[in-house]
């Protein structure tokens, strides 16, 4: 049963609010979900083909060090089943590390108006993640936007601070037929460095300007390679070329206007700019800020399964038992003692 379908009738109600029963027991929809005491569970891992045998155990028993702070930062579950386990497969940011993740996962208990009895979600969106040495959900990688040849990544929304650094808005925040959703992110690297570089508006107008331009030569061929007659492949070719000169004045009258100071200035975009620019943003107005990897962060040489960086994501949704989550986890969770974990 879908753990959506119920999630509306778990709230407390102002006629009086008493012990919920565990599963398969009568409800009448006014039970305190926060009275049903939920416990962790430890599921299968996923994947690890892609990290050799011989590497597995170092990278599990990493895991499992910071499974123990997000267990020790939600203990007691309320009116939710919580369980984990160990993502072993994901795409690392450089080749030279293993990625991998926690996963954690929360399912809710809810009064079932049909049937009045007190069921568990079997899905649930309530969520915490760390993935580590790659980026997850924090970051969207630009391949055509590039800095020194390396691509760029494009954050979410800014969202505040947590744990003394720089919260950003998950993808899961968004409003749908079935509801709210929200989610936030962190990126947690040593004390006093960044595993991310901004890039600077100067910079962000050359790679644009190049990105650009690399456009013009695959657009033509196509057009060439048409069967379309000799005049109008030329008036093809006239427009695709004009389409291309406007997406690229814009940005070339910009880069020409910018002062010394304002060149270094970090570049903050929407979305649209990405790909038809038109001016910089500020956080006020949608900005997000688009960034490089620190390659010097990585300079330390270090096994491969030893955890760089890590993200920690987490997304919960509008109801008692998974607000309940949030609340607790942001009270309790302590990015410092991630930090501790990286490099070892």
């Amino acid at each position: 049963m879908s753990c959506r379908a119920v999630l509306a009738v778990g709230l407390l109600s102002a006629a009086g609010v008493h012990g919920a029963p565990r599963d398969g027991g009568p409800c009448t929809g006014q039970e305190d979900l926060l009275a049903i005491r939920g416990k962790w569970t430890t599921r299968a891992d996923v994947g690890g083909s892609g990290i050799p045998a011989g590497d597995r155990a170092e990278v599990k028993a990493r895991l499992d060090r910071i499974a123990k702070l997000f267990l020790s930062a939600y203990p007691e579950p309320r009116g939710v089943e919580a369980a984990w386990y160990r993502a072993l497969d994901a795409r690392p940011l450089l080749r030279s590390q293993h990625a991998y993740g926690f996963q954690s996962l929360y399912l809710e208990w809810a009064c079932n108006p049909g049937v009045h009895r007190m069921l568990l979600g079997d899905e649930t969106g309530t969520w915490a993640y760390a993935f580590v040495n790659h980026l997850g959900w924090f970051a969207d990688q630009q391949k055509e936007l590039t800095v020194e040849g390396h691509p760029t990544y494009f954050l979410t929304r800014r969202s505040g601070e947590f744990g003394g650094l720089p919260a950003y808005e998950g993808i899961h925040t968004q409003s749908s037929n079935t509801g709210a959703s929200f989610s936030r992110a962190i990126l947690v690297t040593r004390p006093g460095s960044s595993a991310l570089l901004p890039v600077t508006r100067k910079e962000f107008l050359e790679a644009y300007l190049g990105a650009v331009e690399a456009r013009i030569a695959p657009l033509i061929a196509n057009i060439e390679k048409s069967s379309t007659d000799p005049t109008r492949k030329a008036t093809a070719v006239a427009q695709r070329r004009e389409q291309i000169a406007h997406l690229q004045q814009r940005a070339r009258v910009r880069l020409a206007s910018l002062s010394p100071a304002e060149a270094g200035e970090p570049a903050l975009l929407t979305y649209g700019d990405l790909f038809d620019f038109k001016d910089f943003a500020t956080e006020e107005r949608g900005g997000r800020a688009l960034v490089r990897l620190d390659r010097r962060y990585f300079e330390a040489k270090v096994p491969a399964y030893v955890p760089r960086f890590a993200v920690v994501y987490w997304r919960w949704q509008r109801s008692v038992p998974s607000e309940a989550f949030r609340a607790e986890f942001e009270r309790r969770f302590d990015p410092a003692a991630l930090a501790a974990l990286l490099d070892r």
